[in-house]
């Protein structure tokens, strides 16, 4: 039968034995006994249910309610026997069955979601799920039933092997100073860059096949079935998880989780073989809108699929789809984030429509270290996802460990990803992967003290990673950060451009972070006069492709925070989108926004090839179905 995560108790009533089992019992224990008249109703029509509820009810004693006399009548014996009234016929036997079969079985979904009625009643605090290890509502349900793995990787076969010395890995590491010459009796403040750089195309492993050369992923998809997404963005959804279906490699593992009040796996994770891709196809097709939101209880059941893996693939994701809101997952976020990192998982969040909770969703994609998707148009979803799949796809090196080991004070390190000081001039900067021909740039600010005159090494810098290609770790060659002190100062020697064009993304990051903290609390005058200032210190410096995109960005935050309207119409989603992507230098898609007041180009800077080609095909896919 398919897995639910049923929606935890409130602290305030007590824990039952047995979960339930259908949308009836669900109202009975989470809304409490002021639902007595329209459960009554439901039990006078619906007679079958009876039992279960007398047995669940025997538990609760605090809630007393008068069933139907068939309920009443009911042996003792009898009623300890509860029927389960899911399906009946197992899953895999299910999955093997035409559609047209398929939907003859009686849908689990008619057990998760009531039809009562809701009277009106006083607003109630909000639930408060338990996620500390392994003991979230998913965490209860039993998903040891993947799909296995073939062969593991090297990397999952090897997990912690041996460092070695970099020879063709896909890595490379290099340093920049802002300023070449520096005066050697003058204390001064300069900024380096340590960059990371991944090559677009991996080496190739000897003996392997082009369908081996990328790595072999689980995907979790938990997406909002709530009533809110009915009609067209349903429609968008299925059609977008559909084409992730179809693009995957038979060695590519998916699940289906979908949520409303409630979470429910529609599909274990699956091979996408033949007959992988048929179920999961089926899965999608059946998914159905109605219901409250309860993100905490979406990420839930997606985390216990992937902690319950019997065997793992080094790529693994969750693809989180919400368009509405759930003030009481905010508070779950850290423990549920610590739950993905134990399970080597990633998180990618996207936000649906305009309504959504915008900066819950941002608040997850800081903490996971992924980017926040912010998708305005319903018919946008499928590029979005077909981006984050391509970029997944293109995974060349994972545990990216970068070593600073400054010979001067390090004052700062301007970095989105874990920072660990063990000194004031070193620190240790943790990556969780890199794309292909992607680039991770740490922005670092030193402290130069009055010093001898010759060439200096301001800082050294090393690393290393996981090869998922090679499976083995790699250790990078130490690159050190130097500089020229000299008796007098250099005034027409010009600040290295790659280094000031980081500054400039950092800074226009924090400027989009702030301003949209001023606007969250209605002092939008505030926010324009930050970033105007942002924006006049750009102009000064001579203008370049990153810049024009960085100054395009400041225009439109601007706009969409004029008004309180605009900044809660989609104006906080796509500000929060674009400092999420600045930081992490990471996009899922180059989608153009529709209330864009500028046509911006910066999504293009951190987009690479493999999710390029993907977001084509998603396009081409998608004409062919119109």
């Amino acid at each position: 039968a398919q897995a639910v995560c049923p929606k935890p108790l409130t602290p305030e009533q007590p824990k039952p034995q047995t979960q339930p089992s259908n949308g009836l019992l669900y109202q009975l224990f989470e809304e409490g006994a002021e639902e007595q008249p329209a459960v009554q109703q439901q039990l006078q029509t619906e007679p079958e249910l009876a039992p279960e509820a007398a047995a669940h009810l025997q538990q609760m004693p605090q809630m007393p309610l008068q069933l139907p006399q068939q309920a009443q009548q009911l042996p003792q014996a009898q009623m300890q026997q509860i029927p389960q009234l899911q399906q009946q016929i197992p899953l895999q036997q299910q999955e093997q069955m035409p559609l047209q079969q398929q939907q003859l079985v009686p849908s689990a979904e008619r057990f998760q979601r009531s039809s009562l009625p809701r009277p009106v009643r006083q607003q109630r605090a909000a639930p408060r799920y338990p996620v500390d290890g392994l003991s979230g509502f998913g965490a209860r349900q039993s998903f040891t039933d993947d799909d296995p793995v073939e062969t593991l990787c090297a990397a999952e076969a090897q997990p912690e092997p041996d460092p070695t010395v970099a020879g063709e890995g896909p890595l490379r590491l290099a340093t920049r100073v802002e300023y070449s010459a520096l005066v050697r009796d003058q204390k001064q403040d300069v900024f380096g860059l340590v960059t990371v750089e991944a090559s677009s195309t991996p080496p190739p492993v000897a003996g392997s096949s082009k369908s081996e050369e990328r790595q072999a992923m689980d995907i979790v998809c938990v997406l909002d079935v709530s009533g809110s997404m009915g009609g067209s963005k349903i429609d968008s959804v299925k059609s977008a998880v559909r084409f992730i279906i179809g693009q995957a490699d038979p060695r590519d593992r998916i699940s289906i989780v979908s949520f409303e009040s409630s979470a429910n796996r529609a599909l274990r994770l699956r091979k996408m073989d033949a007959e992988g891709k048929d179920a999961a196809t089926t899965a999608t097709l059946r998914l159905m809108s109605g219901g409250g939101t309860s993100i905490g209880a979406g990420l839930d059941c997606g985390l216990a699929v992937m902690e319950q893996r019997r065997q793992r693939h080094s790529v693994s994701a969750i693809l989180l789809l919400t368009d509405g809101q759930d003030r009481s997952a905010r508070a779950l976020i850290p423990g549920l984030m610590e739950r993905a990192r134990q399970a080597r998982c990633s998180v990618y969040a996207f936000g649906f429509g305009k309504d959504h909770d915008a900066a819950l969703l941002s608040e997850i994609s800081e903490v996971a270290q992924t980017p926040f998707t912010y998708v305005e148009d319903t018919d946008k979803i499928g590029e979005a996802f077909a981006g984050t799949v391509g970029g997944l796809a293109s995974v060349v090196a994972q545990a990216v460990e970068i070593t600073l080991a400054g010979q001067v004070r390090l004052k700062a390190v301007h970095t989105p990803f874990t920072v660990t000081r063990a000194s004031d001039t070193t620190a240790t900067v943790l990556i969780p992967d890199v794309f292909a021909g992607e680039r991770r740039d740490i922005l670092v600010e030193l402290e130069v003290p009055a010093t001898a005159q010759g060439q200096q090494v301001l800082l050294e810098a090393s690393g290393r990673y996981v090869d998922l290609q090679r499976g083995c770790q790699v250790q990078l060659a130490p690159v050190a950060m130097e500089a020229m002190c000299t008796d007098e100062p250099q005034p027409e020697q010009e600040p290295d451009e790659e280094v000031s064009a980081q500054r400039d993304r950092v800074e226009v990051a924090r400027a989009l972070e702030e301003a949209a903290r001023h606007s969250d609390q209605g002092q939008f005058e505030a926010a324009q006069q930050l970033l105007s200032s942002r924006e006049d210190s750009m102009k000064r410096k001579k203008m370049t492709p990153g810049r024009q995109a960085l100054n395009e960005e400041l225009q439109d935050a601007k706009h969409r925070m004029k008004t309180k309207v605009q900044w809660e119409q989609g104006g906080r989603a796509e500000v929060l989108d674009a400092t999420v992507m600045h930081r992490t230098q990471r996009a899922t898609n180059t989608t153009l926004s529709s209330g864009s007041a500028v046509k911006k180009s910066s999504k293009a800077m951190y987009l690479q090839q493999a999710q390029a080609s993907m977001i084509d095909s998603c396009k081409a896919s998608s004409s062919r179905d119109r």
